[in-house]
């Protein structure tokens, strides 16, 4: 055989041939073998392995049988008393059953029984109904009766209020009418008690006054007696006069006058003066010069008729000084009484100097 144009002259070519083709096929068969072995033992160890899962298995199933075992064993034993307490309910049952077939019994009769009274009910219902539509014609009756009570009532109670409207108003003019005789009542007793004091102090004054006359009259005829001490007893004289007079004269009162009322307090720290005329039924509230030119006027028309009455609230707010101030300022500006007295002292303070 040639090779590349060459011929082979070895001996025994053929045998290596053949040992060359021996060995690659010997390699591939124990390849195979050990690879048969190795899936063998693969198999065989994964084989184990799900044995022994389920080995595992059987035995907890095992454990769980004994447990259901022992459970059951205490359920049928829990089921017995069970069964033994259902078999006295049941008998227990049939005594209520045979109570309540004999308590059937007894409601059939006492259903026959109201049966005959419903009919009787019925009846008894028809004659209700009769009575019904006879008492509906009669509430009609009484409704319309009503409905006229109602309004006669309405017409009384709103006469009622009228009169009670009168009684209040009579009744305020009582409590005035009351208050006012109240009030004369103690000024007749401080007239009186202040006439039994002015008829004491009077009898005094007289006697005060005729020593006084007579000494004055001892000094003017004797002339032992200063200047000085003239003008002392004639400063004495006067003002015996003048007490005099006032005890003669009569009291201050407002029957007949033109009464002003004047109402003086302080609101906030500043001065309210309120006035009312008898003509009016409210006081109004008016500053000083408003006050003194309604009292210029009302003085030259009515003269010595006229009154001042001045009220000094409780709690208004002054002292003793400004409310006494106030007073004595309107009474002897404006008041016939306070205008009489300052008419007598400056006749008075007018004879002094012919005396001397």
């Amino acid at each position: 055989m040639m090779d590349d144009g060459f011929i082979d002259l070895r001996l025994n070519r053929h045998a290596g041939e053949a040992d060359e083709g021996f060995w690659p096929s010997f390699t591939d068969i124990m390849t195979v073998i050990m690879m048969i072995f190795l899936l063998a033992m693969v198999v065989l160890l994964i084989r184990n392995m799900e044995l022994l899962e389920q080995l595992r298995t059987s035995i907890a199933s095992e454990q769980e049988a004994m447990e259901l075992v022992r459970s059951t064993g205490a359920e049928n034993e829990t089921l017995e008393d069970q069964l033994i307490a259902r078999e006295h309910e049941i008998s227990m049952l049939r005594l209520q059953l045979m109570r309540m077939e004999e308590l059937q019994e007894q409601q059939e009769a006492a259903i026959t029984s109201q049966r005959h009274q419903i009919g009787d009910l019925g009846r008894e219902r028809e004659g209700l109904e009769t009575q019904l539509k006879q008492l509906g014609f009669e509430r009609d009756d009484l409704n319309i009766r009503l409905e006229r009570q109602v309004d006669l009532t309405k017409l009384q109670q709103a006469q009622m209020a009228r009169q009670q409207t009168q009684i209040n108003q009579q009744q305020s003019q009582l409590e005035q009418l009351l208050r006012d005789i109240q009030n004369l009542n103690e000024d007749m007793g401080r007239l009186s008690s202040r006439h039994s004091e002015t008829l004491t102090e009077m009898e005094n004054l007289r006697s005060a006054y005729a020593d006084q006359g007579k000494a004055l009259q001892q000094a003017r005829s004797s002339d032992l007696l200063g200047q000085q001490e003239l003008e002392n007893l004639q400063t004495k004289f006067a003002n015996l006069r003048i007490k005099y007079d006032r005890l003669v004269r009569p009291a201050r009162t407002a029957t007949g006058k033109y009464v002003v009322e004047v109402r003086y307090s302080k609101q906030d720290g500043n001065p309210q003066i309120d006035l009312k005329l008898p003509e009016q039924s409210h006081f109004r509230t008016i500053s000083n010069e408003e006050l003194e030119a309604s009292l210029d006027e009302i003085k030259g028309a009515k003269g010595n008729k006229l009154y001042i009455k001045v009220i000094i609230p409780k709690n208004s707010g002054l002292s003793y000084n400004e409310a006494w101030g106030f007073t004595t300022r309107l009474h002897r500006k404006y008041d016939y009484y306070f205008q009489q007295e300052a008419k007598q002292q400056r006749i008075i303070e007018d004879e002094q100097p012919q005396t001397e």
